[in-house]
């Protein structure tokens, strides 16, 4: 008879490393939706009427989106630099934090320009 053991705990080496993928896994996603939210930015600032929509700031929206990239992209390169190097990166945390706020930041004043330009 097989006896019922508890759930099976993970070691703290196996927990920082199931931390580490999901954090890779995020960047990964976070540079696959920024890539799709600069395309959809260009499409959408081609039909726009120029009058109505200011290059300077479909640029503005621009950079920081792909800030937003880099940041992500970024830090996957931190992980697998780290994993690599066996020395933890200071950097991650930064990284973690500055890419989604800027995709938001880049999509929020997009979408303000675009209701904007309906009037």
């Amino acid at each position: 008879m097989i006896e019922e053991e508890g759930p099976i705990q993970p070691s703290p080496q196996q927990h920082g490393h199931d931390r580490e993928l999901l954090l890779y896994d995020f960047f990964k996603h976070l540079t696959s939706l920024v890539l799709l939210t600069l395309g959809g930015v260009l499409v959408v600032a081609q039909q726009a009427d120029p009058a109505d929509v200011k290059p300077a700031v479909v640029i503005a929206v621009l950079v920081i989106i792909s800030a937003s990239g880099i940041c992500a992209f970024g830090g996957s390169s931190e992980i697998v630099k780290a994993r690599y190097t066996n020395v933890p990166s200071r950097s991650l945390e930064f990284y973690r934090k500055a890419a989604p706020t800027l995709l938001a930041l880049g999509v929020g004043v997009f979408l303000a320009i675009f209701v904007d330009s309906l009037d």
